[in-house]
């Protein structure tokens, strides 16, 4: 069985990824982020494949526009196909980037605004972990916690630039994210953070 995992969390950049449950890397899609209601579509449709069993989308923290477009693509899609479709968190995917070698990983985003999207994950092997729940800070205060390998596809400043493996990462996550429940098709709504970090009422992923 193949996943079609739309990622549209970043303010930088935009990827679709075809992957094996087994969190093969099997055809990518990069997209720019800048117009994302018109590059998102026909990416889309290039990764299509007969043997399409699930959709998987990013559903946040990051751009409040971007995670709307990527969920309503998945969405559609899924229901279009009549496809489960399953929930990744945007910091799983960086985490997923790190390094092999790293044990622990602090995942970072660029929330905008000087903000970064912050957590913490235990890596083991292709699989992370979540040992401390996303949160917003302020990223002239932040610095990479003690212990951890601090990882970012955003090219923030003092943490590991993992951009490169994004589209592997994000594979992983779709697989990772089959052994989960799908989403309710109604009512579903992008994760956001609040100022104290908090997203209540939001799907776990």
């Amino acid at each position: 069985m193949t996943v079609l995992a739309v990622d549209t969390s970043s303010r930088r950049r935009g990827l679709c990824v075809l992957a094996g449950d087994d969190g093969t890397l099997l055809d990518q899609r990069a997209l720019t982020g800048r117009h994302l209601d018109r590059e998102l579509p026909p990416a889309l449709s290039a990764l299509l494949r007969d043997d399409l069993g699930a959709v998987a989308c990013v559903l946040g923290p990051g751009s409040y526009t971007g995670l709307r477009v990527g969920i309503a693509a998945a969405l559609g899609l899924a229901h279009a196909r009549d496809l489960p479709l399953h929930g990744i968190g945007a910091l799983e995917v960086v985490a997923l980037a790190a390094p092999g070698s790293a044990a622990e990983v602090e995942a970072v985003a660029d929330a905008g605004r000087g903000a970064l999207h912050v957590g913490r994950y235990r890596r083991e092997g292709d699989a992370v972990h979540c040992i401390a729940e996303p949160r917003r800070v302020d990223g002239a205060a932040w610095s990479p916690a003690p212990g951890a390998t601090a990882v970012s596809l955003d090219g923030v400043d003092g943490a590991v630039d993992a951009a490169g493996r994004a589209a592997q990462a994000l594979a992983l996550a779709a697989a990772a994210s089959l052994q989960r429940p799908p989403l309710p098709r109604a009512g579903l709504a992008p994760i956001y953070l609040h100022g104290d970090g908090s997203a209540p009422g939001q799907p776990r992923v």
